[in-house]
């Protein structure tokens, strides 16, 4: 029974050594960092503006987590701003949706005045029309007779 505790405790060994020599191989962890860290020394002095804007939205994202934050204080106060901003916002877009619904109105009062007006118009433009053939065809009639007779 020990020598088998022993040859188990060995192939742990073993393997131990096996995976140790394989970290060894391969980049370590602080070759690792010293490259994220180059690389984002490197996109910060190619990209200042970005770099300062991101890391104060990071912070405001950190702080708004924290109860008692200035963060969260001053969100609650633009949110009631906002919600104040919005029902102004709204009262105006109805204000204006009322003026343009009582100009459409109005447009169609007047529409249907000309409609009417041209409406009449034409009615008497097809009556004097229709005198007027009326009164030709009785002259065509009577010169007509005026040569049979």
């Amino acid at each position: 029974m020990a020598e088998a505790k022993r040859s188990q405790i060995k192939k742990k060994v073993t393997a131990a050594k096996s995976r140790n020599a394989a970290r060894a191989e391969a980049p370590g962890l602080a070759a690792r960092a010293g490259e994220a860290k180059d690389k984002f020394t490197g996109f910060a002095r190619q990209h200042p503006i970005a770099t300062v804007v991101g890391g104060l939205a990071v912070g405001v994202l950190v702080s708004g987590l924290f109860r008692g934050s200035p963060t969260r204080k001053a969100g609650r106060k633009l949110s009631k701003k906002a919600m104040g901003l919005a029902t102004l916002g709204a009262e105006l877009a109805f204000s204006y949706a009322q003026q343009a619904i009582e100009a459409a109105n109005e447009a169609r009062q007047t529409g249907a005045e000309k409609l009417g007006s041209w409406s009449e118009d034409a009615a008497g433009y097809v009556a004097s029309a229709r005198d007027t053939a009326r009164e030709t065809g009785k002259s065509i009639t009577q010169a007509l007779r005026d040569r049979i007779n």
